[in-house]
């Protein structure tokens, strides 16, 4: 297990979930006075290509993509509008994640905080903060069943909206993501 500082991971047990409305909201509530950076975790395990499209066939292990610019509406352009300074999405072999990690992180500016969407991530890395969105209407999938209990707190999701969450109860303190023990409204 990888022990990653300024780092808070939210997780979904469906797709569909509100992971990037999350992601985004904590990332334009917090980058006026931090540095923020986005991360979405593509892990890709066999049969995943209904949740990722047609790159279950990478022909490489894994690929980092930075972005800087918006451009087709994904979840990394809409970090980067909600405030981030920079973003990076990888698609990743789920067995070559940590490799995939291990190549991101000297890439990552170390003043920065770090927003990242990713239930398979919590499987090797610690971060500060995992949340994980409980949506209401969907069968949870086996990434999200293998996290669940290691979730700092959960969110409830049913379909349109967070229920009795509150984002300003999520703070900044010491140099690390931290969250008031009660969270909901």
């Amino acid at each position: 297990m990888i022990r990653i500082e300024k780092m808070i991971i939210v997780g979904a047990t469906a797709r569909h979930s509100g992971k990037t409305e999350l992601a985004s909201a904590i990332i334009k509530n917090f980058s006026k006075k931090e540095k923020i950076t986005g991360i979405k975790i593509s892990a890709i395990h066999e049969g995943d290509s209904s949740f990722h499209g047609n790159i279950e066939n990478l022909n490489e292990n894994y690929i980092i993509k930075k972005n800087t610019a918006t451009g087709k509406n994904k979840s990394t352009d809409r970090m980067l509008l909600a405030g981030a300074s920079e973003t990076f999405w990888i698609h990743a072999k789920a067995e070559f994640l940590n490799d995939a990690l291990q190549e991101l992180l000297p890439m990552l500016d170390k003043n920065s905080f770090l927003v990242c969407e990713s239930n398979s991530l919590r499987k090797i890395v610690e971060p500060d903060v995992f949340i994980m969105i409980k949506n209401l209407n969907s069968e949870t999938k086996n990434t999200a069943v293998e996290v669940l209990e290691s979730a700092d707190f959960t969110v409830d999701f049913n379909g349109k909206e967070f229920i009795d969450f509150d984002i300003s109860k999520i703070k900044i303190e010491n140099g690390k993501w931290t969250f008031l023990d009660d969270f909901r409204k």
